[in-house]
């Protein structure tokens, strides 16, 4: 009996393997396909046949090519279809969109962030970054806006060296997509499809074994019919639910707020307190919180929120320090008036244990009037960045005119 393992050709082995690696694959998510009449066994990993999209956006347009040829060329090499967005229109199937967008800065340093949208749950790449160390500064997170039903990954790069961004993008775009793609399961030398390189032969026949009589061969047939094979995936899936119920990290958020209109300056004044209630069974910490304004331009915020250089002069002193919510970045203004969005966080560490809620309260935000027919949001999100979870509050505050 032939084995393929990722396309690749490894011989010949007894037909006595067959159960042993259907098990193997209903395991670990591995696509497997049992040909009778060619007797040939093919597994691919979980990467085999997901949909990437994919949008590379620089100064230099032969620099664009050849960046989407590397990484067509490596995820290809995992059994992934890459398809080249020309605009980035609507896109309502496949498994990820993924872009690169690059621009230069004022200084020789080069600065990395990256955006992502409520289909994609929140990625954890800073790790993968340390690589670079000092070559390339790791900047932060930041919340698209839902223009796509589909996982969307935008990797911003802020970089005048040609030579690195053609070098290290191909790298990162294919790290980020590899990340996303196996979410939560831990790559294996299958799944990164490595595991030819360290085959010392091509065949692992019975004539590689020196003694033929020390074969032992099961006296019962051992192969896994379709419905034997599908109960042990059911099995693993089962098992992974309960799993994820021994440490499942939870929240319920949500506005409390009232709406106060003045005649006089045409204006409405919304008073909010937005809060975060730990409904999980472990503790949840510093959370990162946005307020989204649309329109960016009508909606202003104020209340107790302190901008960064100030937090610590400013802030509210406790028993165990400085206390408060200040906005994150050195420009948080600039990014909030360009994109509507608010970032906060809290002035010292904070961990909210399970059952109990923390909140930012005297939010004051302030809208302009609009034309009739017309109407403004203001969403909330909250990012635990350390335990991977993103979660949007359960109401929004919504005004239409």
């Amino acid at each position: 009996m032939k084995l393929k393992i990722n396309n690749h050709d490894w011989g010949s082995i007894p037909d006595y393997y067959l159960s042993a690696i259907q098990f193997f694959c209903a395991e670990n998510n591995y696509h497997f396909n049992w040909n009778k009449e060619e007797q040939m066994m093919e597994v691919n990993s979980s990467l085999h046949g997901k949909k990437v999209w994919l949008s590379v956006n620089t100064s230099n347009e032969s620099t664009n090519h050849e960046i989407i040829e590397k990484v067509r060329e490596v995820l290809t090499h995992y059994g992934v279809e890459i398809s080249i967005v020309e605009n980035t229109g609507w896109i309502s199937d496949g498994d990820l969109f993924m872009e690169l967008v690059s621009t230069k800065p004022k200084n020789d340093k080069r600065f990395v962030s990256f955006g992502y949208n409520e289909k994609l749950n929140s990625i954890n790449v800073k790790k993968n970054l340390s690589i670079y160390k000092d070559e390339l500064h790791f900047n932060g997170y930041y919340l698209l806006q839902e223009r796509h039903s589909i996982p969307h990954l935008r990797c911003s790069i802020q970089c005048k060296d040609e030579e690195f961004l053609l070098n290290e993008g191909p790298s990162i775009l294919t790290t980020c997509a590899l990340k996303i793609l196996l979410g939560n399961q831990k790559p294996t030398l299958l799944d990164l499809n490595v595991l030819h390189i360290l085959k010392t032969t091509g065949k692992l026949d019975e004539d590689t074994v020196t003694n033929k009589e020390e074969i032992k061969k099961p006296n019962r047939h051992t192969q896994i019919d379709d419905k034997e094979y599908e109960e042990i995936k059911k099995q693993k899936a089962n098992r992974k639910i309960r799993e994820a119920q021994v440490k499942r990290p939870s929240a319920e958020i949500y506005f409390d707020y009232n709406v106060l209109p003045n005649r006089k300056l045409e204006r409405y004044s919304i008073k909010a307190a937005f809060y975060i209630k730990n409904t999980g069974n472990v503790d949840l910490l510093n959370p990162k919180i946005c307020f989204r304004m649309n329109p960016p331009d009508k909606i202003e915020i104020g209340g107790q929120i302190l901008p960064p250089e100030m937090s610590e002069i400013f802030s509210i002193q406790g028993q165990n320090g400085a206390q408060g919510w200040k906005y994150m970045g050195e420009d948080w203004l600039e990014k909030a008036f360009a994109t509507g969005d608010y970032w906060i966080e809290s002035i010292q560490e904070s961990i909210i244990p399970p059952g109990e809620t923390i909140s930012v309260e005297g939010l004051q935000f302030t809208l302009e009037n609009l034309e009739e027919q017309e109407s403004s949001t203001i969403l909330g999100f909250v990012l635990f960045e350390e335990q991977e979870l993103q979660l949007s509050s359960n109401n929004k505050i919504m005004i239409s005119f």
